[in-house]
């Protein structure tokens, strides 16, 4: 059995799941990608998961169990986000993207956390990736936003539950972050240019967020420097959200 940190990022093989599972991986972490899809990087262990199915969920916990026999971090990053005006949402949608951004981040959680209770477990930390859109809103967002809210509340009470056992967990919501998803929503506009001047004006620190942002605020939220900090949701956001609109003049 590994006496190194044991660190499990879902979604962690693209985008922030990928920068996220980077940052642990630089400090000597064993750090296993839960995904659909392999990482680009084989040096992180791989282990093929639908989180949004309770027996895959429990069927890698029980291969990391055996390989590893305990687990310090959990990060619940796999998230999907769909686009639909709430009269066209349909119940297909609605499950799809509750099933893998809140049952996803409950089922991983509810297995991961008899193996962070183990005695071999140094300083558990559960960390969910929620989202600004769980705490206001954008259009056509709604599935998406509700899911978030969902995944803060349930950070809530996995911290009130499990912290007699030395758990702690947090969420952190991030803002407008520079990934493909966003980078291909931004090129339906015929002036990128004039767009990205909009956008980086709406971050009081005058740029958009990357993922190495929220990979840092994660490790951070993970480390024994948080050891005070639980049920809390950090807000990585460039500041976005303290600022109030103005019209233009």
């Amino acid at each position: 059995m590994s006496s190194e940190r044991i660190v499990i990022v879902t979604g962690g093989s693209q985008n922030i799941g990928l920068s996220i599972a980077q940052k642990f991986k630089k400090t000597g972490a064993t750090v296993i990608s839960v995904d659909l899809n392999p990482p680009p990087d084989d040096s992180f262990d791989f282990i093929l998961t639908d989180i949004s199915n309770e027996m895959s969920v429990r069927e890698m916990m029980d291969r990391v169990d055996k390989d590893f026999g305990h687990l310090e971090v959990l990060v619940n990053n796999a998230g999907i986000c769909t686009e639909s005006l709430i009269q066209d949402i349909t119940e297909e949608e609605w499950d799809r993207v509750m099933g893998i951004n809140t049952k996803g981040t409950f089922f991983t959680t509810k297995y991961a956390l008899e193996l962070m209770k183990k005695e071999s477990s140094v300083k558990p930390s559960i960390v969910n990736i929620s989202s600004i859109e769980g705490l206001s809103a954008n259009p056509l967002h709604a599935v998406y936003a509700a899911s978030k809210a969902a995944v803060k509340a349930f950070t809530h009470n996995t911290a009130l539950e499990y912290g007699q056992y030395g758990i702690r967990c947090n969420s952190v919501a991030p803002g407008w972050i520079n990934t493909p998803f966003n980078d291909k929503l931004l090129n339906q506009y015929p002036d990128r240019n004039a767009v990205n001047a909009e956008i980086e004006a709406l971050h009081p620190v005058g740029r958009l967020g990357t993922p190495d942002d929220v990979a840092d605020t994660v490790f951070w939220l993970a480390s024994s420097e948080a050891n005070f900090i639980t049920g809390q949701e950090i807000i990585c956001d460039g500041g976005r959200l303290a600022k109030l609109p103005l019209p233009k003049l």
